[in-house]
């Protein structure tokens, strides 16, 4: 029975040994994604929320040198989303201007449309103007 005990005792630490250092290198892993939002971030447009991210990394370093193992869980899964709405507004903003781009470009065709009917208008009531004079 104490052997049991033992093992399970040992087995207990092993676990939470290799828990902390998965969320060790969970911190690590989302800590070295922050400079790919940042690249991604060419508009800083979404600098706030990359700020706060980071300030949530720290807040789940600081918990994991507290070893309060479910806080740190917590805060990781904050990273993850907040990494997640930082990629999603960030392709947000890049299809917003890539369509106002878009849009100007139609507003510059239709108007040289325009700009081309009138002076089609115009050569065609000069030429029966000239017919008209030549009979």
């Amino acid at each position: 029975m104490g052997a049991l005990a033992l093992s399970l005792l040992c087995a207990g630490r092993a676990w939470a040994g290799q828990e902390a250092e998965d969320l060790k290198r969970q911190i690590e892993s989302e800590r070295a994604g922050v400079p790919d939002l940042e690249r991604l971030d060419d508009r800083h447009l979404v600098s706030d929320e990359i700020t706060m991210l980071k300030s949530w990394l720290d807040e789940a370093w600081s918990q994991y040198s507290k070893e309060e193992w479910k806080k740190v869980r917590e805060v990781i899964d904050r990273c993850v989303a907040q990494k997640a709405l930082i990629r999603a507004k960030s392709s947000a903003v890049k299809m917003t201007a890539y369509a106002a781009d878009r849009e100007a470009a139609v507003r510059t065709t239709r108007d040289k449309i325009e700009r081309t009917k009138k002076q089609l208008l115009e050569a065609q009531a000069t030429k029966k103007a000239l017919e008209m004079t030549s009979k």
